[in-house]
């Protein structure tokens, strides 16, 4: 059995992931892993100092135990450190953030959009490098974002954070979509656009990275996310190790080094494609924010100022859908989102929804998709 001491912060989900993927490689090694929660800045924990194991993982900004631990001829890995290699000086083993950037744009021009942006940090590696990627593979599309960064990181506080992101998002075109460096930008920005005023994803698409589920889920509109892989990240840190521990100097070790994106989880955040129609855009809002089950076609030409004729013209050409149709897949979503998450009887869902009898509410379900309520629960286990 191998000792590993993995002196990784279990505050964010990058951290967690880290560790699942170095945890995942112990298991089928045989490995001991030792580790205890820990924030981003703390120092390495002084039981350091004493390990008498086999090798150490490390991503502290304060590494006196595990250099000492180094100089003693134990293996260590560091995260934030670089190895030199022909194509010039890299972290060790670390996420392609190009290609996170590259899969942002592809994610976004593949529904429709022809505005983009990106925020970030302006002093942070990983945002920049995921920036040059989304940069560069729009310019190959013929597109410029607008970009906006935060304040260097000796003058940043939170009131400055908050009133450059606002300016910026109220600053940008309808419809755009905002690539963000992590989730808890996105999660800020999210947070911004409602607060001016600016729908979201019908006139800002916001896409993050790290498909954080505190974030995803705490937002007022889901975020969706780019899967950025860390499991598999700690996976290959951990194999690294594992060479080291066999006494393979570490340039002569040859595995890979960056781990490509695992993909997008897709959630409202920019679940729709860009429409360049405001008529169609605020209809789209409308059924989002209101109780759907309370709505009239008639209604809604009038909250978007335009004839029921015009409505569904416009609407017809930008969706390919008649108002009627998305009025009843919205009403649909709503009421299996309610059946599939909470315990709800159907007349309280009836109620949330705006339905007046529970009897409508199942008539339409069972009309539109050909199963009860009741059998649809059921199949989701609640």
């Amino acid at each position: 059995m191998r000792h590993v001491a993995v002196i990784v912060e279990t505050s964010t989900q990058y951290g967690r992931n880290l560790i699942r993927g170095i945890a995942r490689f112990g298991r089928l090694h045989d490995w001991q892993i030792h580790f205890e929660y820990r924030g981003k800045t703390a120092a390495e924990p002084d039981w350091l100092a004493d390990f008498k194991g086999d090798g150490v993982i490390t991503t502290s900004p304060d590494q006196k135990h595990s250099r000492a631990l180094r100089k003693l001829g134990m293996p260590v890995l560091d995260l934030q450190g670089t190895l030199i290699d022909p194509a010039g000086e890299h972290l060790l083993v670390d996420s392609d953030h190009r290609a996170v950037g590259r899969l942002a744009a592809e994610h976004f021009i593949e529904k429709g959009h022809r505005h983009f942006a990106f925020l970030g940090y302006s002093d942070h590696n990983v945002s920049r490098e995921r920036e040059i990627g989304f940069t560069e593979a729009l310019a190959a599309r013929g597109h410029q974002p607008l970009s906006h960064h935060t304040p260097e990181r000796k003058a940043r506080t939170f009131e400055s954070m908050n009133r450059g992101d606002e300016a910026f998002i109220a600053s940008l075109p309808k419809p755009c979509a905002l690539f963000c460096c992590w989730d808890e930008v996105a999660f800020r920005a999210v947070q911004s656009a409602i607060e001016r005023g600016i729908a979201v994803p019908e006139d800002l698409a916001v896409l993050g990275v790290d498909n954080d589920p505190v974030f995803s889920s705490t937002s007022r509109i889901p975020l969706s996310s780019i899967d950025p892989d860390i499991v598999r990240m700690g996976f290959l840190t951990a194999s690294w190790l594992a060479e080291l521990m066999e006494g393979k100097p570490l340039k002569q070790v040859k595995l890979e080094r960056l781990v490509p994106p695992k993909g997008l989880v897709i959630r409202q955040s920019t679940a729709l494609d860009a429409i360049e129609d405001p008529v169609v855009r605020r209809f789209l809002e409308l059924l989002r924010q209101q109780k759907p089950g309370m709505l009239s076609i008639e209604e809604l030409s009038r909250d978007c100022h335009v004839s029921r004729r015009l409505l569904e013209q416009r609407v017809k050409s930008a969706t390919g859908k008649t108002p009627r149709q998305l009025l009843s897949q919205t009403l649909v979503d709503g009421i299996q989102r309610f059946l599939s998450q909470t315990d709800y009887t159907l007349a309280h869902i009836a109620e949330l929804l705006g339905f007046e009898h529970a009897e409508r509410l199942s008539h339409l379900f069972r009309r539109q998709t050909g199963t009860t309520p009741g059998e649809y629960r059921k199949s989701t286990g609640i």
